[in-house]
């Protein structure tokens, strides 16, 4: 699928008046120059979800899956799986005793600068306007891609322990782009790679077999058991 074809959602939902954009692995892959063979597409929105829904209706489009409480609207279009976001802010409480993975309260808000936080890492935080190619960058990822960094966004001490499944992300994310880590987020992947163990086996399950499928499984190992993930090798 052409891009300009991936991106006609993103018009659909402008063209009603709302702002939108592309962010993730789409836009991080155009930067990076890579071709994406990915039929997943995230758009950020400012439309609420039966908004989003009422603008898929007038292009004859019926959702897959409505998620209200988070704000994402699912649905296929061109053999493509589109996910659209609402704009919002994650609300956690600062007790982590107990990892519940998903946060407290959902605030949504108005812009793209308010929702960029709650994503996990700077380069998967660059939002995209494809009908005027502007890039919006809250956190530095324009950099970060260019310095190749894995950086999460914010404290990552506070990040890991708010989703833990996020140390392995960064570390797929590492091998995937072959990147390094920012020091700081390093230090912390060292510090909370215990967490890993509260998370249930279903999700670590899944978060590792992406890990098994990249080139050259076995330095990821090596790198694992060095971080202090020995009970998931």
């Amino acid at each position: 699928m052409r891009r300009q074809e991936i991106n006609t959602p993103v018009f659909w939902l402008q063209d009603a008046g709302f702002s939108a954009y592309l962010v993730g692995n789409q836009v991080r892959d155009r930067l990076l120059k890579l071709e994406s063979d990915r039929f997943d597409v995230d758009i950020a929105t400012s439309a609420k979800p039966k908004q989003v829904i009422s603008v898929l209706k007038k292009n004859h489009i019926i959702p897959t899956s409505v998620d209200e409480r988070f704000g994402v609207v699912s649905f296929r279009y061109n053999n493509v799986v589109y996910e659209v976001a609402t704009f919002r802010q994650d609300i956690y409480r600062t007790n982590f005793e107990q990892v519940k993975r998903y946060p407290d309260a959902i605030r949504f808000v108005p812009v793209a600068a308010e929702d960029a936080p709650r994503r996990d890492l700077t380069i998967n935080a660059i939002y995209l306007n494809p009908k005027s190619g502007k890039y919006f960058d809250y956190h530095g990822g324009l950099a970060d891609i260019n310095n190749k960094i894995i950086r999460v966004i914010g404290d990552p001490a506070i990040r890991f322990q708010e989703d833990p499944i996020r140390l392995l992300r960064a570390i797929r994310f590492r091998h995937l782009l072959g990147f390094k880590y920012d020091p700081t987020t390093l230090r912390a992947i060292k510090t909370h790679a215990n967490l890993i163990k509260k998370l249930s086996p279903i999700v670590v399950k899944k978060e590792f077999a992406k890990l098994q499928e990249l080139p050259h499984y076995s330095k990821v190992k090596q790198e694992l058991q060095k971080l202090g993930f020995v009970q998931i090798t």
